[in-house]
């Protein structure tokens, strides 16, 4: 009989957990291959079916499409010319008569030395056999020379009337279109989009009980389908602006020469880049793209842009100008330069917010619903610094309120350093959030270690709060007219508004809390901070956001850690945000509104974002408890993000690139 000893009998132990260790290992490896499998047959099929379904009217047409014959072509006020037809001035109306088939595209080409705002009349009978008629805004970019317009309804005639032509307005090649088309734009947003929902469901476990996976999976999923979805042309508020700034900074140390439609794109005073004149239609796209393209690489080169650095701007747009200086160097044209732009700031925009609700100790679910609005998902894909000042802000409040409310260990000084070099970061391109610095004086002296500890604290507080002041202030002292705002109009003198507010501080004040309490309202929980998207028309949910703002701000923090937040600490932050609001309103007053004025102009809701969760937590109370479990709760948050901003985009999408 064979008896095993001490040491063999450990051996033998430690060989069948290592066994069993291998054989799970195995099991994962195995599950996730099959996971993997699964998603991809999702997305090929699922982005199949999309295709099929969408193009199944188009199913034998083939490629071609139809002219329309001058036998169906009425005109009045243009006058058959030259194989077309011309309208010389004034307005005109040309109809088409249709056999009241279905009709997927309406295409045209013309030519126009002006903006072309016509507008495309569709009748069709209606489901009681009614004639109805719809009317389509076509608004073409000056480079583009052949419209398609989107019609998807059996047309019995359509009609394009143009109003107010000055030069004169040749149109021909007068087409229908029932083709079968494989949308690129389409099958690589469905693939994206059914990739997200898959890692929803594979993670919902974890998502659930940590709600910033499921923040980074619903950003950065409908992130980039936005990124792709809008034009390459300016949209965004002052776009144009940075998207000079980062192009240059992405030159730096060198310079390139540049065509003038190109160099167009930099300037806000011309009609190249004008932003309600965009394309409509997934050839447009395609269309404005290609000329962008070889004008870039084959055009006239006629203006040199030097690179260079942009001063306190520099942090808000160094990532966007680093994308845009790699894909010049990989050789990729101008569309694509300018996307990766876009695309790295929305990057930098989940990655910093990722880790933001991640450490902040509560109120994760208001911050988490602030960042997936659709107003924060624009400006994450637009040219803009707005979106490093908002993260960076975010996340070193974030910091702050953590080392505030931390269970048991002291006021870590590393942390709050590099909270603070992060504060730096978010306010250099506006310094107006300065006031921001001095909430964290309000931390309790018996969270640090000891009493010198606290004082150091207050005292880089201090500084950081006066060197971020002086970085606002000097430059308007030391050259006020270099702050003016050209936008604001021939009226704008910040010199003497500086010296109207000095000589006059107290009607000015009342001008300032005139303009905040009237405006406080929209720019705090409405339209203004949530829904509005630059040039394009604002995101649905009217009111569904601001209820479901006010519901989170009622049910998000109430957790223990609120308590902690005394009512004459939550006093403090107040002033210090009122300071904020103050700076933002006067900062307006002086670069941007008429002289002496009482009617603050320039002013937007977006400027609100980076205080709001600081705010709502002012708002908040701990007389609401919601009795749904934690994954429960966050799950609805991420549902009700997902909603507002994918409806948002699909919009977007379904204008651009359909």
């Amino acid at each position: 009989m064979t008896t095993l000893h001490g040491h063999d009998m450990l051996k033998s132990d430690y060989t069948i957990k290592e066994r069993k260790a291998d054989e799970q290992v195995k099991v994962q490896k195995g599950r996730l291959i099959k996971e993997i499998i699964i998603v991809l047959l999702c997305m090929v099929l699922g982005s199949a079916l999309i295709e099929l379904g969408v193009n199944i009217r188009s199913i034998g047409k083939g490629k071609q499409s139809t002219v329309i014959s001058g036998e169906s072509i009425t005109l009045e006020g243009f006058v058959s010319e030259g194989g077309g037809y011309y309208l010389q001035s004034g307005e005109g109306v040309l109809r088409c008569e249709l056999n009241g088939e279905y009709l997927k595209k309406f295409i045209y080409d013309f030519d126009s030395k002006d903006l072309v705002d016509a507008k495309i009349t569709v009748g069709y009978d209606n489901s009681m056999g009614k004639e109805e008629t719809v009317t389509i805004e076509d608004k073409n970019p000056i480079l583009l020379t052949r419209s398609v317009v989107n019609i998807g309804k059996k047309a019995k005639w359509i009609q394009i009337s143009l109003s107010n032509i000055e030069s004169g307005f040749f149109i021909r090649n007068i087409e229908v279109s029932n083709s079968f088309e494989l949308n690129k734009y389409r099958v690589f947003s469905s693939n994206i989009l059914i990739l997200g929902i898959c890692l929803l469901v594979i993670f919902r476990k974890k998502i659930g009980k940590e709600i910033e996976y499921g923040f980074a999976v619903i950003a950065l999923a409908l992130g980039i389908v936005f990124v792709i979805s809008i034009p390459t042309n300016k949209i965004g508020w002052d776009e144009e602006t940075h998207f000079k700034r980062a192009y240059e900074m992405s030159l730096y140390p060198g310079e390139e020469q540049v065509s003038s439609e190109i160099a167009a794109q930099f300037r806000a005073d011309t009609v190249y880049n004008y932003p309600y004149f965009q394309p409509q239609s997934y050839e447009e796209k395609q269309n404005l793209n290609g000329l962008m393209n070889y004008y870039y690489q084959d055009g006239d080169h006629a203006v040199t842009v030097k690179g260079k650095l942009c001063g306190v701007y520099t942090p808000g747009l160094v990532l966007q100008a680093l994308a845009m200086k790699i894909a010049r160097a990989m050789g990729m044209p101008f569309d694509c330069i300018f996307l990766a732009g876009r695309f790295a700031e929305l990057l930098l925009y989940v990655f910093v917010m990722f880790f933001t609700i991640r450490i902040i100790p509560m109120g994760k679910r208001v911050l988490t619903f602030i960042s997936l609005t659709p107003t924060s998902l624009f400006l994450a894909v637009t040219y803009t610094y707005d979106t490093v000042v908002f993260c960076f802000i975010s996340l070193a409040f974030a910091i702050m309120m953590r080392e505030w409310l931390a269970e048991k260990e002291n006021v870590n000084m590393k942390r709050m350093f590099l909270a603070n070099v992060f504060l730096i970061i978010g306010c250099l391109p506006k310094a107006i959030y300065a006031p921001v610095a001095l909430i964290q004086t309000l931390i309790p002296a018996k969270r640090y270690e000891n009493k010198k500890k606290r004082n150091q604290m207050m005292v880089v507080a201090g500084i950081v709060f006066l060197l971020l002041l002086a970085s606002f202030v000097i430059p308007q002292m030391l050259n006020p007219s270099a702050m003016e705002d050209v936008r604001g109009g021939a009226n704008v003198d910040s010199g003497q508004q500086m010296s109207l507010i000095l000589t006059h501080p107290f009607a000015y004040a009342g001008i300032v809390l005139k303009n905040i309490w009237t405006s406080f309202a929209d720019y705090a929980f409405a339209e203004a901070c949530y829904r509005l998207l630059g040039h394009l028309e604002p995101a649905p949910f009217r009111y569904l956001i601001p209820i479901l703002v006010v519901f989170l701000i009622a049910t998000d923090y109430t957790e223990k850690l609120n308590r902690k937040i005394n009512w004459k600490q939550k006093t403090g932050i107040l002033i210090f945000l009122g300071m904020s609001v103050v700076l933002i309103w006067t900062a307006l007053y002086v670069a941007f509104t008429a002289l002496g004025s009482t009617s603050i102009g320039g002013v937007q809701g977006r400027y609100y974002r980076p205080l709001l969760w600081m705010l709502y937590l002012v708002c908040s109370s701990n007389f609401v408890e919601i009795k749904a479990s934690n994954r429960q709760y966050n799950r609805f948050v991420l549902g009700a993000g997902m909603l507002v901003s994918g409806v948002t985009i699909w919009r977007i999408f379904h204008m651009f690139c359909i």
